[in-house]
Order: C-alpha cells, then structure tokens, then sequence
C-alpha cells in the first residue's frame, strides 16, 4: 500500500490521508480546537489520521506540505489594530508608486521571504520529527495552486481526460490564479498571474471594509449582494462605476492572467479614497458584478486559447456560489467541476493526489486514482454514543428514544427544528446532512426561528436544501445537468421550489443552493427526507450547519449536545441511533 499524509498549516489548517490513489480521510484543526478557521499546525488532525488508517508515522510513504514557500497567506489586521508605521508606510507607497516601481517590490519581496521561508520550513521539519518521528527525507513541498489544480481534476475524475483546470484564490506560493491544461493525470501550467494582481484580495478587502471578517465571511457579501437589484435594475452600476470599474481587467499582452492599478492587498487604502458613503448592499452588489464578469471573461478567453470547455476549478474565490452559477450558464462551457470546499482547507487533497503519483513515477507502479464520492471523512463517534449518554445522564434530563426516520419526518412536518450528529462528519466549510440543522422548508416561519434560537445569522443570508436526487427537475433549473452534491453550485428556482422550498432560498433573488443527496451516498439522511416526502409531499428539507455563530461545525457528542443543544433554543437532536428531546 502507497500511503500519503499531505498537511496545510496557517489558514484553516487541515490534514488528509491517501491510500493507494483514494482519500481516505480528511480533517480539519478547527473541529478539535473548537476554533473556527484555526491557523496552526493541525497535530490533532494527523493523530486521528494515523488513528484511523491504523498506521504509524514512520511507515508513510511521503509526507506533502501545502506550499513551496511555506508562508501563511496575507490577513488583514483586525478593526481597530494599527499596523506599524513601516508597514503603512509601505503600503501607501505600494498603492501610490503604479507599476513603474513593481519590479522593486518584487525583489524586496524574494529577498525578505526566502530567509523567512527556509527557516519556517527547518522549523516545521524539526515539528515532524520531534512529534512524529518523521524523517525529512520522506517531506516535500508542493506548490500551492498545483494543490488546488491536482485536487480540483483528481478529486472529480478518474477518466484522464483532457481538461482545462483553473485555480483562483487571494494568493499562495507568489501567485493568485492558474491557467492548467490536464490529461492523463498530468497538469500543465500554461499561465500563472503574481499575486499583487489578484482578484481574491479585492473581495476580502472589501469584506473587512463593510465591516467583517476576511477570508472567512467572503459568503456574506456574495448573500447581500442580490439585494442590490431588482427586477433586472442593478442599483449599484453607480457604485461599480466610482469604486470597481478599472482596477483589474485582463492583461492584453496575456489574457489567460489578470492585471491591476495597483497591488490589490492595498485594494483597502483605494476603498477609503473612494467608497465612504456608498450604500453597504450597492457595494456587495457592485463587487460580485465586478467577480462574475471578470471571472467570465477569463474562462472564455481560456476555452477558446485552448480550445478545452471541460473546466475543472478549485481556490478559494471558486467558493462564491452564484459566480459558478454564471460559469455554468455560459455557452461556452460545456461542464463544470467545482471542487467542494475548494479553499485552502482542500489543498492536502490536490497535494496527495500529486505525492502519489510521483511516487509510482519513482516505483515504475501504475497508478490508480479514485475520485472522491461523498464528503464524510473526517471522524464519526456513533460507537460511542451510547456511553455518553448514560455518562452524561441525558435519560434524567430530556426523553431519549430511537431516531426512527418516520419520527423525525413528523416532527419536521410539524414545523419542529431538528438537529442531526450522525457518521462520519462532512469535511469542509458545508453541511451535508450529518452534522445539521433541519427544518421544513416551505414556511420563512423556520428562517426566524432558527436563526433567533441558534443560528444567529445575519438577517440576509440565506438557508439551503437537501433535496432528493430524484426531484431535482422539479426544484431547481439544470439544462446542463451539472451534478450538484455539495452546495457548491446555485441555480435558478422553479415555480414549485418557490413554494415547496421558499425557506431555504436566496429571498431575493430566489436561487438555490442545493445538496442533492443520493440513497446510496447517505442512506439514513435520505430516508428522514423520503419519509418527510411522504408525509407531505416535498422532496426536501431545509439544512444548515450544525454550530453556534462562529463556532465550528459540531464533531464529538460532547460538542452536539454541551456546546450547541444546551445553550441553544434547540428542542430536538438525533445523535447516534438515538433522537434526544427537550421536555415541554
């Protein structure tokens, strides 16, 4: 057996295992620190790993860092922290100079990073062998967007055909996007743009400008934007026009990588200068008009340099849903493959996939690639509920009973929220049924309570569905019949979905963004939304992350029932085999 670990430390870090060509599981810190995005090294993550692969460090083939250059990718400070003065300093500089002055920069930034890269890099070494008495020998370091490319084609196919793989994020290892050409599981990089160009820093800097969190409530202001139009009127063309138009566009000398006015980690200094005083839904609107008529462009000027209209994508701007709702609407795409949490908690994916085929390169061995399925790989705790349960005494407190599906569909059908911690939990920013919040989605009665009781969500994000694989025509518009299993894809409503799913739609737009869940891909999940089906004839449910605001996604029982059903206005939750109820 050719066993892999592959690593991503600094944001989000996240570790995975390959076995012979499949993943068999991956993890990330976040769901043992209970801190949400947690940057560090993920040792808890690998512990399971090893755990669960049954074995030892030592025995690994290889071990794969995300990232050549090791360094953890740009975060803005927090409100009210002051950089230094030689930081601003340079920035305003930075954000001044044009390009005339880049060049400088460029060699400024190789000669800082490289003495800060190695000894990241010895010291990270130096962690593997204290903590799992790995050889350096066996660790390499693999580029960042060649993770997100790797991941993006051999995560979602094993029929080595030819495709066009784009990789798009903030940055990592100097760049912000790829052009690839793949066949044979081999990728080709035929553009790459630097990373002061990058479309992803605009997004985030124009996230912590309205006020939130970059790199991680990026999805916030993709859910406000649709309130910007109405009726075909997009209210924020004004704002388009003063603050986005002519920033960034398309290099004419190379139209497959992107070019800005200036560097765009500097995008916050331009927003001060021109966006005080614009409406805060104008803003969210003219940004993702900005997103999805760029990112357009660049995918069609890629299809037709190539002549390729597979598309493959992954990096962390391909998480904005309703931008690869408009890729798959452009007829010159003819598929679209978006890599699920496709941020960079999804590199050790793309990194073990690569690592292996090097080896069997090294061992003359052929290789046999497995693509992932379904996302539940990380850890599951149903053989210890039981014990839980009588060691917390919950019988003396709430009724517990057998979860039975039909139970729990006539809850649901009876307007009850119910929360599920069943299997092996989802890998990534999505919940896919086994660590949810479910609720019927025909009445925005559920949209209240939940986020008032729970969930704590702003006021304009929306909820989404579970639907039954087979009622896909009858919810959602896919004349392409892309496969949308992961929340990763919106799509435009049907008439029906507008009743039967109006609570777990954009209420503005009215798009969905569905998980279309399969009996064989999930079979306990499947039959509480066939038995809800039954009882009133919608073939879905509403489902969202099961955590608090700005918590994780629920891992252990302990997490389920301690952090989240307790302190919540939680009244039902299935855990294991059993369904756990608050006394009225």
């Amino acid at each position: 057996m050719v066993s892999v670990l592959a690593i991503q430390t600094g944001h989000n870090s996240t570790a995975a295992l390959l076995e012979d060509g499949k993943i068999v599981g991956v993890v990330s810190e976040e769901r043992f620190t209970r801190v949400k995005n947690y940057a560090g090294l993920p040792t808890q993550s690998i512990k399971w790993l090893l755990d669960f692969g049954k074995i030892q460090a030592k025995d690994l083939d290889a071990v794969a860092i995300c990232g050549e250059k090791f360094v953890s990718p740009y975060v803005p400070p927090k409100p009210g922290k002051k950089s230094s003065l030689l930081v601003r300093s340079y920035g305003w500089l930075e954000y001044k100079s044009g390009p005339f002055y880049w060049p400088l920069f460029k060699i400024k930034s190789f000669l800082v990073d490289r003495k800060g890269n190695d000894k990241e890099k010895n010291a990270l070494l130096k962690w593997l062998h204290n903590e799992f008495k790995i050889s350096k020998d066996k660790v390499s370091f693999v580029n960042h967007h060649l993770c997100h490319a790797y991941g993006a084609y051999l995560g979602q196919s094993d029929k080595r055909e030819k495709a066009l793989v784009l990789t798009l994020d903030g940055e990592g290892d100097d760049s912000c996007s790829t052009v690839n050409v793949a066949e044979n599981f081999e990728i080709k990089r035929k553009a790459s743009t630097w990373r002061h160009y990058s479309l992803g820093y605009i997004y985030s800097m124009t996230t912590r400008f309205l006020g939130m969190t970059p790199l991680e409530h990026e999805y916030k202001v993709m859910g406000l934007a649709p309130y910007a139009s109405s009726k075909g009127e997009k209210y924020f063309m004004k704002t388009y026009d003063k603050v986005f138009k002519n920033v960034i566009w398309l290099d004419k000398k190379n139209p497959l990588t992107f070019k800005s006015k200036f560097p765009t980690n500097r995008f916050e200094l331009h927003l001060k200068k021109t966006c005080v005083g614009e409406r805060f839904d104008n803003v969210a609107g003219a940004l993702q008009y900005l997103t999805e008529e760029l990112v357009k462009d660049w995918v069609r000027t890629a299809i037709k340099k190539t002549g390729i209209n597979n598309v493959y994508a992954g990096g962390g701007v391909f998480m904005n849903v309703k931008m690869n709702m408009a890729l798959a609407q452009m007829p010159e795409v003819k598929s679209l493959k978006i890599l699920p949490s496709c941020g960079d908690e999804s590199n050790p994916i793309g990194a073990a996939y690569f690592t292996y085929l090097n080896l069997c390169k090294e061992k003359n061995q052929k290789p046999t690639i497995t693509p992932i399925k379904d996302l539940y790989l990380g850890p599951g705790f149903d053989d210890e509920v039981e014990n839980y349960i009588k060691k917390s005494k919950l019988e003396k407190k709430y009724e517990v009973r057998k979860a039975e599906p039909k139970i729990v569909a006539e809850l649901l059908a009876k307007g009850e929220v119910v929360a599920r911690c069943v299997g092996r939990q989802e890998w990534g920013a999505r919940s896919l049924g086994n660590r949810a919040i479910m609720a019927n989605p025909s009445d925005l009665r559920y949209v209240w309570q939940i986020n008032e009781q729970i969930k704590m969500r702003d006021f304009w994000m929306p909820f989404a569905p579970s639907v039954l694989k087979e009622r896909e025509s009858d919810y959602i518009e896919n004349p392409k019949r892309i496969n949308a299993p992961y929340m990763i894809m919106a799509f435009n409503s049907t008439k029906k979905a507008k009743t039967d799913l109006r609570a777990a739609m954009h209420q503005a737009d009215f798009t969905l963004r569905p998980q279309l869940v399969e009996r064989d891909w999930n079979e306990k999940y499947y039959d509480i939304i066939k038995e809800f089906e039954n009882l009133t004839g919608i073939g879905g449910v509403l489902n969202t992350s099961f955590n608090l605001h700005g918590k994780p996604i629920v891992s252990t029982p302990k997490d389920a029932v301690e952090e989240t059903f307790e302190p919540s206005g939680l009244k039902h939750l299935i855990l294991g085999e059993y369904l756990i109820s608050k006394l009225s």
